[in-house]
């Protein structure tokens, strides 16, 4: 079996910026592994539906390229049924896995554990997971935590301490699930307590469809909110904008979490977060040093703890420097090692 080859399932949006979570990391997964000397066939199926080739594509390469190995890196909803009909792959299979509810779903009777335990290996963001998915029957269950390329940290030292307004920032898919209304409230509420002088809150992401309109219109009703568009992270200029923000806020529920790429972006630009306290954002965030912690759904909790940093009761020089030494954990030449990729098969 050829160990440099590997056949790449998942979301890529090949040739185009990524635009979620699950297309950043593979085409960040998918460099890597090229720079290793790893041939990467690619079977994208963002949006599928416009290109339904790529089932032949698929078919073809599990065929003409039975020695290569199998990289199922995307949620379990998009493979789950390939898995069950059993693809008769006889070589190395690896489930990467996106988002943190996988073991809830098998739980809920969505997914079988057996089933899922086809794959030669599954990679899980949480050191939860393991423990999790390990108990209900899987094996070969190890993590492997979100990652990006650092290659430049902006410079936080010209921060100032005490400032007339604090920067509050959104970075992410704009969806009420990442709890988008919550901060607007919060917004209100702090304008109505006389603050409007005090604080800025700027949206960057990509805003969902059938949220736009909504979203949009609330936001031109509150005049220290504004949005952004796109921030773009594929250059230092986009690191350095970020950087001059305060806090970074996220009181997310959405259901499928794992180990957000934002936090990574949020590290690098010694950017501390206001987080909701929800699936494994403690894992990943240390409270009073990169973070500071709100209950989910409680706007009242969320805009107190806005109220308190805009009233300066945080050292947030000292978190964005707490924030800068945590990045280099999630740097992916420290992820994605050689000894993991020899453990897994892939070299």
């Amino acid at each position: 079996m050829s160990k440099s080859e590997a056949i790449i399932i998942g979301w890529i949006n090949k040739g185009k910026p990524a635009d979620c979570g699950e297309t950043m990391k593979n085409q960040l997964m998918i460099r890597k592994l090229e720079e290793l000397g790893i041939r990467c066939r690619q079977i994208d199926f963002k949006n599928w539906k416009r290109h339904p080739w790529v089932f032949f594509q698929l078919v073809w390469d599990i065929v003409v390229h039975r020695d290569n190995t199998l990289v199922l890196s995307t949620s379990a909803s998009n493979i789950y049924l390939m898995i069950e009909k059993k693809l008769n792959w006889k070589v190395n299979c690896i489930h990467w896995v996106i988002g943190g509810n996988l073991q809830e779903c098998i739980n809920d009777g969505k997914y079988q554990a057996d089933v899922l335990d086809y794959a030669t290996w599954t990679l899980v963001e949480s050191s939860v997971m393991v423990d999790k998915l390990t108990a209900q029957g899987l094996h070969n269950v190890i993590q492997v935590p979100n990652f990006k390329p650092i290659k430049y940290y902006p410079n936080i030292t010209t921060k100032i301490k005490e400032k007339k307004k604090l920067y509050f920032v959104f970075l992410g898919r704009i969806i009420p699930e990442k709890g988008i209304d919550y901060i607007l409230e919060a917004a209100c509420q702090l304008n109505k307590m006389g603050l409007q002088n005090k604080f800025l809150i700027d949206f960057y992401g990509k805003i969902d469809d059938s949220y736009e309109s909504s979203f949009k219109e609330r936001v031109d009703l509150i005049p220290n909110v504004n949005y952004q568009g796109f921030l773009n992270l594929g250059e230092n200029e986009g690191y350095d904008k970020l950087s001059t923000y305060d806090m970074m806020l996220f009181p997310t529920y959405w259901k499928g979490e794992g180990f957000a790429g934002v936090f990574i972006d949020s590290f690098v630009s010694g950017v501390p977060m206001i987080v909701s306290d929800w699936a494994h954002n403690r894992q990943f965030l240390k409270e009073s040093e990169t973070a500071l912690f709100v209950p989910v759904h409680d706007v009242t909790a969320l805009y107190e703890k806005m109220y308190e940093c805009i009233e300066g009761r945080y050292d947030l020089g000292k978190m964005a420097k707490c924030c800068q030494r945590e990045a280099e954990r999630y740097n992916v030449d420290n992820v994605m090692t050689k000894d993991l990729l020899k453990k897994v098969g892939l070299l």
